[in-house]
């Protein structure tokens, strides 16, 4: 069998889950080189994924000749620097969101990207959730209708914000680094482009988000060319776990996605009432979504496509309307968008 041969720059926890779908998962890709920052972790790294070869410097990973492609999983604020260098080196890319930190970073690696001649997918991995691509078939078949309201609930839990909050100056602010996936999503299912948004909320419990001009909840209404809208709930408090909720209100009915945040079909009926567990981390919720952008990323190299799920466009309208959405939020004004 043809396999496409990876490399991946950055292997955090996500990184790691990429990493393991790639070698372990997919039949028709292979993992061969892994970048990150210590020479132990590499070691270690080598090992456990069975990789022959590992760096510490990512320009000489994306010159490995044997590379087909290269999954991009590094801090957000390297994504525009690494995706470049990755397109010069000829590479394949696959590269988590948000592509760019600002508009004009995400506009160049976009025209890069289309010159290469080279896949380029960005990791909106909703998308390919089972959950999602179903809701977005029916819409097409128009059993709701006309969409007309987009409602997305983007919730961490609550014991990961300190965390998070160390980490904020690498990754941006909350309604950039969280709400792109529903922004996306809007665009995705709605058939329009944003025009305009108004947002607001704070940092309720966790004053330190504050130093970064950051929420721990926060809140957007945004209004689309073709008149349809959509309103955001990005947080970091959530006591009952990991919670992705979506819905789409069309015309003639509506559809719900994970309204309950359910682990499995389980319902527990006991002294303390009716409960379901819940998901307690992102990476339980979207294992199955993070395999399957991956298979269709490896599937759309060997068939030769130059498209597939997001690609750099829709990197840099997710960006786009992320930086909209702050922008409001710090103005306390209505933006308009494009």
């Amino acid at each position: 069998m043809i396999k496409v041969k990876f490399g991946i720059l950055g292997v955090g926890e996500l990184g790691l889950q990429h990493a393991k779908n790639i070698q372990f998962r997919i039949p028709n890709a292979e993992l061969i080189a892994v970048c990150v920052r210590t020479t132990e972790k590499i070691d270690r790294l080598q090992k456990e994924l069975e990789v022959p070869y590992g760096y510490t410097d990512y320009q000489e990973m994306l010159h490995n000749p044997e590379l087909d492609a290269v999954v991009i999983a590094s801090s957000t604020t390297a994504h525009f620097e690494h995706a470049m260098a990755a397109i010069r080196a000829g590479l394949h890319i696959f590269i988590e969101k948000p592509i760019g930190m600002t508009v004009d970073e995400c506009v160049k690696l976009e025209e890069a990207a289309k010159n290469s001649g080279r896949l380029f997918m960005v990791g909106f991995m909703r998308r390919h959730d089972p959950a999602y691509a179903d809701a977005k078939r029916r819409i097409e078949a128009g059993e709701i209708g006309q969409p007309i309201l987009y409602r997305g609930y983007s919730l961490d839990p609550v014991w990961v914000a300190e965390y998070l909050a160390k980490r904020a100056e690498q990754n941006g602010c909350w309604f950039l680094d969280m709400g792109v996936h529903d922004y996306d999503l809007a665009r995705w299912f709605l058939g329009s482009e944003p025009e305009s948004v108004f947002a607001c909320g704070g940092a309720y419990m966790y004053p330190i988000f504050e130093k970064t001009k950051d929420i721990d909840n926060g809140y957007a209404l945004m209004k689309f060319h073709n008149g349809s809208a959509a309103f955001f709930y990005e947080g970091r408090t959530a006591p009952h776990g990991s919670h992705v909720e979506s819905e789409i209100i069309g015309t003639e009915g509506s559809i719900r996605i994970n309204s309950i945040p359910a682990k499995n079909r389980s319902v527990i009926y006991n002294e303390n009432g009716v409960s379901v567990q819940c998901f307690s981390t992102y990476l339980e919720r979207w294992a199955e979504a993070f395999y399957l952008e991956l298979q269709s990323f490896a599937d759309a190299i060997l068939a030769g496509h130059t498209n597939v799920g997001a690609n750099a466009h829709d990197g840099t309208l997710a960006t786009t309307m992320g930086l909209a959405v702050q922008k409001s939020y710090e103005s306390n004004s209505l933006v308009e968008i494009i």
